[in-house]
């Protein structure tokens, strides 16, 4: 007489069914999280690549602080917190979405020393030097995220520019240098 095969693969045991019932749980309370994060995320990203209007450095710091949060709580593992981290900043930084908020966050300027000065000119040299090295291996095939970051960073800067048109284009207006239409 054969032996009919088992169906039910689940839990078997009281503390087994438990840990189960736990998991659902756990798991409800998490994917609330994990997507409230995700969209602050999805959000700074669109404002960043200039998508949606917003406030970019307040959505920024929603999206860390949901990722961080996330993280301490073990929802997300900190790898992967500290991995959206750096995409979303990258955008940011791309977009120049932070450059005010940081302006604004200095209240009184420091005066830097020369060893500070002579520092930065040597930042800035060997970020040059890094920036057209990459643009001489430009003729390299690039990954699908290379392609995307260099279409972001494209964007951005195109976007950029034509925020500083705009704004130059206007500023001659406001200080009366112009002519006016009652004048001609």
């Amino acid at each position: 007489m054969a032996r009919k095969a088992r169906t039910w693969k689940g839990a078997r045991t009281p503390q087994a069914l438990k840990r189960d019932r736990q998991a659902l749980r756990r798991q409800a309370v998490n994917k609330r999280t994990k997507s409230e994060a995700k969209t602050l995320v999805q959000r700074a990203n669109s404002i960043a690549l200039g998508r949606v209007e917003g406030d970019g450095p307040a959505a920024v710091l929603a999206a860390i602080s949901a990722l961080d949060k996330a993280a301490e709580k073990g929802i997300l593992h900190p790898n992967n917190a500290a991995r959206r981290k750096s995409r979303l900043m990258a955008k940011a930084n791309a977009a120049h979405l932070l450059d005010g908020a940081q302006a604004e966050g200095t209240g009184t300027a420091r005066r830097k020393s020369t060893a500070t000065k002579t520092a930065q000119r040597k930042k800035v040299a060997v970020a040059k030097a890094s920036k057209a090295a990459a643009a001489r291996a430009a003729d390299r095939p690039r990954t699908a995220a290379g392609k995307a970051k260099v279409a972001v960073t494209r964007a951005s800067r195109e976007s950029a520019a034509a925020r500083k048109r705009a704004k130059s284009e206007t500023v001659p207006e406001a200080d009366g240098g112009g002519e006016t239409p009652a004048e001609g």
